[in-house]
């Protein structure tokens, strides 16, 4: 970011700081779970349907419609789902890290984040996908890419029609 986009920023009292703040650490935080899902081969069939059945078979998991739709559907389609959920986790980090198709980013970003909050209910703290959910909302609503990230840069370059959805 130049200077003078900085300036101009704070000329408008634009102050983006904190918003840049919670934008980075989310993204970094599906960033660091993207390598580890990585290394430990979650992203392979076998690795993905282990994952799954880890929380499907924890003592305190509760069962929601959503169990079902994942055995019948999802295992049989392991491998497919597996390379998403990798593409999907690697969208979100670097959208939010680079500040680039920010909004979209975060409304992908929320709506995973729900589907995993469905998938894992009773077996993690009960406040973590929901904190992850207003999170992205907020950087999806704020349209956080435009402080300090390159959203900055492509709202001028694409059509506005678009930009209201993606940055």
């Amino acid at each position: 970011m130049t200077r003078d986009a900085i300036k101009k920023m704070h000329e408008q009292q634009i102050s983006g700081g904190y918003i840049v703040i919670l934008r980075f650490f989310l993204g970094f935080a599906f960033l660091t779970t993207w390598l580890n899902n990585l290394f430990e081969g979650v992203f392979t069939s076998s690795g993905f349907v282990g994952t799954i059945n880890y929380f499907f078979d924890h003592p305190d998991h509760v069962a929601t419609p959503l169990d079902s739709i994942i055995r019948d559907f999802v295992f049989p389609n392991a491998a497919l789902f597996g390379i998403g959920w990798m593409i999907i986790e690697l969208f979100i980090s670097l959208s939010l890290i680079l500040g680039v198709v920010t909004r979209l980013g975060s409304f992908v970003g929320a709506s995973f984040t729900v589907i995993l909050g469905l998938g894992s209910l009773g077996v993690e703290w009960v406040w973590t996908q929901p904190l992850l959910f207003v999170g992205f909302l907020t950087c999806g609503l704020i349209s956080a890419g435009k402080w300090y990230g390159l959203d900055y840069w492509l709202k001028d370059r694409i059509p506005q029609r678009y930009t209201k959805f993606i940055i």
